[in-house]
């Protein structure tokens, strides 16, 4: 199923939940009723206390960086930026919206067209995956990580420091950085 057709099927089962009235006060984070998120990360594997985990972890993304929650373990934040975090005790995302996220998890995990950064090295950690060309803001997202920019052939991201200088531009992709401090970066450009 694409990605846009798995948005318009979570979005049109939130507007079912919220119609219902089942849709409690987290709705406004969320796109989908507390407790879906849950099934969900059971349906993949996870123990109740391992879905527990990542939705903490999920709620610790959300009070730093805003966005709404998608799936047990991906936020869209405010300005379209996808945000995947790892399942406690895994070292690569998994896409656990659909029933591939019970398959295991494998580094440099990104979409096609996407340009993605990892908050560790080798293409591991969570993942900020961007599409649109736009400056995307990074808020907490420093030490060494890597990226892939796995976008359309030909195409540079730019890496720019506090005052949106231009510091570094990554070579053209299909091209993986297995080591980068992200520290200097304050906002990507992946175009």
């Amino acid at each position: 199923m694409s990605r846009l057709k798995r948005y318009a099927s979570l979005a049109a089962a939130a507007v079912a939940l919220l119609t219902a009235g089942l849709a409690g006060p987290a709705a406004a984070q969320t796109t989908q009723a507390p407790g879906v998120f849950e099934v969900q990360a059971r349906a993949a594997g996870l123990s109740s206390a391992g879905a527990d985990a990542l939705q903490a972890k999920v709620d610790r993304y959300l009070a730093r960086h805003g966005g709404r929650q998608v799936a047990a373990n991906e936020i869209v934040r405010a300005d379209g930026a996808t945000l995947t975090v790892t399942v406690p005790g895994e070292k690569s995302v998994r896409d656990l919206s659909t029933t591939a996220g019970t398959r295991a998890a494998t580094q440099w995990e990104c979409d096609y067209g996407y340009f993605c950064m990892y908050r560790q090295q080798l293409g591991l950690g969570d993942r900020l995956a961007f599409y649109h060309c736009q400056d995307y803001a990074l808020q907490y997202w420093t030490g060494y990580g890597s990226y892939y920019n796995h976008q359309t052939p030909g195409t540079r991201a730019l890496f720019k420091g506090q005052n949106r200088n231009v510091i570094f531009t990554t070579p053209e992709a299909t091209y993986s950085e297995p080591s980068y401090d992200w520290t200097h970066v304050w906002f990507v450009r992946p175009c």
